[in-house]
């Protein structure tokens, strides 16, 4: 209950945050989401996940190993006294914060007020779920960004954190901190390219189906948005699906059902 009590306060922060660095993106953002849009064009197995499954994920992803159950079945004493749907719904926090924060670090003129509110939200939540905090992600080459933002959670600075996840609390923490990262910087681009499909929407459906999170939570992101939508309909859109991934997991904590009907983005 104390953790709920807690992330709810900075939950609305981000929001109000999520408002305003959609407006800084502008102009400024556009090489980002060119870099995207050119990644992704004649990407045909990427583009259709439920019939590739897989396939189209680099190695880098299938042969992580941070968030490997640990050899024998069992976990070590935890410091921790938070419960592992706790811990789930913590990590989901954690990793989404990471990933905004990993795209808005690239823009030009980044608000310091905005990424100063991101790093100890982040904080926080590691602290929460006695891990370390992700260290920020910053791309060598800016052209190469959404790559080694990939080997970065994967394997790179992130994952020490998605492998203290899996020792303190489970296999599934991990899991679902990697979705939020990924989930976290796709939605920063979502906005800039509707009409096509959501960056690392390969990467969310894998770390999604391995945390058991229901399909209908998720299949909506990997969705493109309307071409014709305006930027503040998917940004608000964008938010009731990340809403709702927490939604789900705050009700697992509180052992209570799902929701029945979760959102859906329109």
């Amino acid at each position: 209950m104390a953790l709920r009590t807690a992330a709810r306060p900075f939950a609305s922060r981000v929001r109000h945050l999520i408002a305003f660095i959609a407006i800084v993106w502008g102009v400024a953002a556009t090489f980002v989401a060119f870099e995207v849009l050119f990644v992704s064009v004649g990407d045909i197995a990427s583009s259709y996940p439920e019939l590739f499954g897989d396939l189209a994920l680099s190695q880098t992803v299938t042969e992580s190993t941070s968030c490997a159950p640990i050899a024998g079945g069992e976990r070590p004493q935890s410091s921790t006294t938070i419960s592992e749907a706790a811990a789930r719904a913590a990590a989901w926090e954690l990793g989404v914060n990471f990933g905004r924060d990993a795209l808005f670090r690239q823009l030009a003129g980044s608000n310091r007020q905005v990424l100063d509110e991101l790093a100890k939200g982040r904080d926080g939540l590691a602290a929460r779920l006695s891990v370390a905090p992700p260290e920020p992600f910053i791309p060598a080459q800016i052209a190469n960004a959404n790559t080694e933002f990939v080997a970065y959670v994967e394997q790179g600075g992130a994952a020490e954190t998605a492998r203290q996840l899996t020792g303190r609390h489970s296999p599934g923490a991990c899991e679902v901190f990697k979705l939020g990262a990924f989930w976290g910087y796709s939605e920063m681009v979502r906005p800039l390219l509707p009409g096509e499909p959501t960056v690392f929407r390969m990467e969310i459906r894998h770390h999604a189906t391995r945390a058991d999170l229901p399909a209908e939570l998720w299949n909506p992101m990997l969705q493109p948005p309307p071409a014709d939508a305006a930027r503040e309909d998917i940004i608000a859109a964008t938010q009731r699906l990340t809403d709702g991934v927490m939604t789900y997991l705050t009700r697992l904590d509180a052992g209570q059902s799902p929701p029945q009907d979760p959102p859906v983005a329109r």
